[in-house]
């Protein structure tokens, strides 16, 4: 069984049935062990405050929880591995969880080109399973 680490907003994707994820990808997450990252809980919270999304923090967390999605935790290790990252992206949300996928042994499903860039263990959404 596939083990995905959904980035934030595929996550929100998911959880809203949006049109932007198609119907394989949707598939293949159904069939997943899928995971969700503290870290996207933050960019949520964070986001929410600044008014630039309408989900709360909450919300995201009880849509992972009702849906038996695996809740990954930020440790130490995690924000040192991001200092072994090259520097192709600069958000720390991505990097934090390119980090933990490559740590966790997780695929990072992304709609994120420059993320996707990063190869080991990411996969943007247009690419083939």
């Amino acid at each position: 069984m596939p083990r995905l680490l959904l980035d934030t907003h595929v996550a929100l994707w998911w959880f809203a049935a949006h049109p932007r994820l198609s119907a394989g990808i949707r598939e293949e997450i159904g069939r997943s062990e899928c995971w969700l990252s503290a870290c996207s809980i933050w960019e949520v919270a964070i986001k929410f405050r600044l008014g630039k999304l309408p989900v709360a923090p909450d919300v995201l967390l009880a849509a992972a929880r009702a849906a038996n999605f695996r809740l990954l935790p930020m440790i130490p290790e995690h924000g040192v591995a991001v200092a072994r990252l090259p520097e192709l992206h600069s958000d720390p949300f991505d990097r934090i969880l390119i980090a933990q996928a490559r740590q966790a042994n997780l695929l990072l499903l992304t709609a994120d080109k420059i993320v996707s860039d990063y190869g080991q263990n990411v996969r943007h959404l247009d690419s083939p399973a």
